[in-house]
């Protein structure tokens, strides 16, 4: 494995116990670790990983191979885009690992009011009617 990529999946293994309650607390705890700076909510993460400074990936197969070579990538979904919608977005941290479907990316995410998931795939962080429109970007990161 890359060695970057198993710094990403790491520093998501040391910041998931205390953000675990939060998908957006926890993505940017992890970015946090690799000086990227994420603000506000799950919405407001996908406006962010849309504009400078991040590369737009077509989709999860996409999204695993930029994690495989070591780029922090996230994945979203704003709340007014899920079915039905919802008042909260949810953002995940897409690891180096296996695909589901030939198509979902490893993960982990926190959950508001909930525990979140640790190395998953994100087949589970969405319902069937939301996780193909999931919005994925990567951010090169130093080595």
């Amino acid at each position: 494995m890359n060695p970057t990529a198993q710094r990403i999946i790491d520093a998501c293994e040391d910041v998931f116990d205390d953000n675990s309650e939060d998908c957006n607390k926890f993505a940017k705890a992890v970015a946090t670790k690799f000086s990227v700076t994420l603000t506000g909510n799950a919405d407001a993460i996908v406006d962010q990983i849309q504009g400078d400074g991040w590369t737009s990936l077509a989709n999860g197969v996409e999204a695993k191979a930029k994690a495989d070579d070591g780029w922090l990538v996230v994945g979203g979904l704003k709340g007014t885009d899920q079915n039905p919608p919802n008042a909260n977005g949810h953002v995940v941290i897409v690891v180096s690992g296996p695909l589901a479907q030939a198509k979902y990316p490893t993960a982990y995410w926190g959950q508001l009011g909930g525990s979140g998931e640790k190395n998953k795939t994100v087949n589970f962080a969405w319902r069937q009617a939301d996780r193909d429109k999931v919005i994925y970007a990567a951010r090169s990161i130093s080595p």
